[in-house]
């Protein structure tokens, strides 16, 4: 099962890709069991622990100590650090790539380890965490930088994070409309970036198992559609006192018959543009589903980036 989790979570990765390769990448690396080793967050600012600022220095450091590797933004959250890399890439002489499972000079993972190694040694030098407590998990997300307007966008995730990170810590007791039930019994989280419409093939919903979303997209407009026409149990996951779709008949009819439960776990003061509120919900979309279902991905989307705040363990599908 846990060979099964780890290869579903690398597929987000691009199939034949060389990491080694030049190009900008946006990494994830999460803390063990999501612990909160890092710091915290106040009035939407990362205020760093003393581990924190360990794991600042030696990223700042990585540029400095490790050939080939430009820095680019970057945060250290309680939890997690996310960050642009920009790799030069290797040249002509450089050794086989990756022979024997080795780790590759300049590679991304490569890159990835030594940094986790240089922290886990400073905070243990530091006495700053117990000798024998795993720090790091085991693996980390990327995503490939594939154009400008990419950039531009992760930049803006990165920067926002903190403020992501405190909607997500200060949620309220749920508001809801419909049956309650749904939301104790098993959950399968569905996303989809935009560009894409219509009901993926083969949706792998389990009987009695519940579609949590917050069906913003298209594709994700259109399984929401399809749950309310097939009877299918729904959960939509939505800031409260936004109506729309919420007065039609079919909606009404779902509610009354106890296949769909509306929820806002956000405070009325919680407002921003609608990017980071799509945000807030497929983040919470990502805490609370059992397993994830992705139906479309555009690399380097807000998506894409929502995606590396998810538990590392958790079951993703990609249709």
């Amino acid at each position: 099962m846990e060979s099964a989790r780890l290869a579903n979570r690398q597929s987000i990765r691009k199939k034949g890709w060389d990491y080694a390769a030049a190009a900008g990448y946006f990494v994830t690396i999460n803390t063990h069991r999501s612990r909160a080793l890092f710091g915290t967050i106040v009035n939407g600012r990362a205020v760093l622990s003393e581990a924190g600022r360990v794991a600042e220095a030696e990223w700042r450091k990585s540029a400095v100590v490790r050939r080939g590797i430009e820095l680019d933004e970057f945060v250290i959250m309680p939890n997690h650090v996310h960050g642009i890399v920009w790799l030069q890439g290797l040249d002509a002489s450089s050794p086989s790539r990756g022979e024997f499972g080795r780790p590759v000079a300049g590679a991304l993972g490569t890159l990835v380890g030594a940094y986790k190694a240089a922290v886990s040694r400073e905070l243990r030098r530091k006495g700053l965490i117990h000798p024998a407590r795993p720090i790091w998990h085991r693996n980390y997300w990327d995503v490939i930088v594939w154009d400008g307007k990419a950039l531009a966008g992760i930049r803006k995730y990165i920067r926002e994070n903190p403020q992501h990170y405190a909607a997500m810590a200060n949620m309220r007791e749920l508001r809801w409309i419909g049956n309650r039930k749904l939301f104790e019994g098993p959950k399968m989280g569905f996303m989809a970036s935009r560009g894409v419409d219509g009901v993926p093939c083969g949706l792998p919903v389990k009987p009695g198992e519940a579609i949590v979303s917050g069906f913003l997209s298209p594709m994700e407009q259109a399984v929401f559609r399809a749950g309310l026409a097939q009877q299918w149990p729904l959960i939509w996951v939505k800031p409260w006192g936004q109506e729309d779709r919420a007065s039609s008949e079919s909606v009404r009819h779902a509610l009354e018959e106890g296949r769909l439960l509306i929820v806002s776990p956000f405070a009325d003061g919680m407002d921003g543009p609608n990017m980071r509120r799509a945000a807030w919900c497929n983040q919470y979309v990502l805490k609370t589903c059992d397993r994830l279902a992705v139906g479309h991905l555009n690399p380097g989307g807000l998506l894409a980036c929502v995606l590396s705040e998810v538990d590392p363990d958790k079951e993703i599908l990609y249709l």
